[in-house]
């Protein structure tokens, strides 16, 4: 029978928390999409705009920068990179229809706009619109097979509806990308755990925990397995790991309390 334990899974970043592209280096890209009919002038007035727009986010005036991106598109209306910071800075705002808006005017303007359609995949999976998620990240690595993080992010999605196989297949094709993406492979772990395989669970990771990254979640992981071997004395020293490192985590309390509990009635 599977315990109710919690179990950690990586998420999507908040809208406030999603980086921005870097911004500043946007300015060469957008400067050649100009088309030919559009005024020197024009062009001018529109990169400085855009620049201006730049510098206010990077001092975190983002209606200021808004203000400036809008006056770039006025005077540019076919500048995808003035559409996707504003988005940007909209997402950064949690005004999250104006910058899906955005997005897609970026990805509509220039369709090798990888980052625009990944933007808009992403937004969709933190509005919890899972089947629309879905349809447009199938789309994103049909559009760009050779991106480990765009597998990755169909691969969550799909864990995120309990699609299980289907989701490991990205992964996989996340990590021939990139062996190293240890976000992956902790999703990787949890879809083996969702599946009961545990064993299968544990070597991902145990080969995530080797980067060193996410060493207090991980151990938290390993220990939920061993909850469900139901081996609590070596549930109770992998959640103790993890709390050395975050004492505070209510995640790993309660999974501690649990493990008392149940070793209590041994």
């Amino acid at each position: 029978m599977r315990m109710n334990f919690e179990l950690f899974k990586l998420k999507a970043q908040s809208a406030k928390d999603s980086s921005m592209r870097p911004i500043l280096l946007l300015f060469l890209a957008s400067f050649l999409l100009f088309s030919a009919c559009d005024s020197e002038a024009d062009k001018k007035e529109a990169t400085q705009f855009f620049l201006r727009g730049n510098q206010k986010v990077k001092e975190k005036e983002q209606y200021e920068a808004i203000k400036w991106y809008n006056e770039a598109i006025l005077k540019q209306p076919e500048f995808s990179d003035a559409y996707y910071n504003r988005g940007l800075v909209y997402q950064s705002l949690e005004k999250n229809e104006e910058a899906m808006a955005d997005f897609v005017k970026a990805f509509e303007l220039d369709p090798k706009f990888s980052s625009a359609l990944f933007k808009q995949v992403e937004l969709l999976q933190i509005e919890q619109k899972y089947p629309e998620a879905a349809a447009q990240a199938k789309k994103l690595v049909m559009s760009f097979p050779d991106s480990s993080a765009f597998w990755s992010l169909q691969g969550d999605i799909l864990l995120q509806q309990s699609e299980f196989n289907q989701a490991l297949s990205s992964y996989d094709r996340a990590l021939f990308l990139n062996p190293n993406a240890v976000e992956t492979l902790i999703n990787k772990g949890v879809v083996y755990q969702e599946l009961n395989q545990i064993d299968l669970a544990e070597a991902a990771f145990q080969k995530a925990l080797a980067t060193g990254k996410y060493q207090d979640l991980i151990f938290n992981n390993l220990g939920y397995l061993e909850i469900q071997r139901q081996q609590w004395a070596r549930a109770e020293a992998w959640v103790k790991k993890a709390l050395a490192i975050d004492p505070k985590n209510p995640l790993y309390l309660k999974n501690m309390e649990k493990i008392a509990k149940k070793s209590s009635l041994k």
